[in-house]
């Protein structure tokens, strides 16, 4: 494996990535870890969104202190 490429997909996945991996080029390494940020990315931006239409419920003057107990 790569060593930019390798070292951009471990940042990504938290740790070191499956052996099997080592078939795949450079390219297709910093492709790979691309595409996990941006479907990182969109993971985190669904659940904030999920968070603040949940929090529609909650009477507006009390929503930052119910965000504040629930996610400290």
């Amino acid at each position: 494996m790569s060593t930019k490429g390798l070292q951009l997909l471990e940042r990504e996945l938290g740790g070191r990535p499956p052996d099997g991996l080592s078939a795949l080029s450079d390219a297709d390494l910093r492709a790979f870890a691309e595409v996990l940020h941006e479907a990182r990315n969109r993971q985190s931006a669904a659940l904030e969104s999920a968070v603040e239409e949940a929090l529609e419920i909650v009477p507006r003057m009390a929503r930052g202190t119910v965000h504040k107990a629930l996610f400290g």
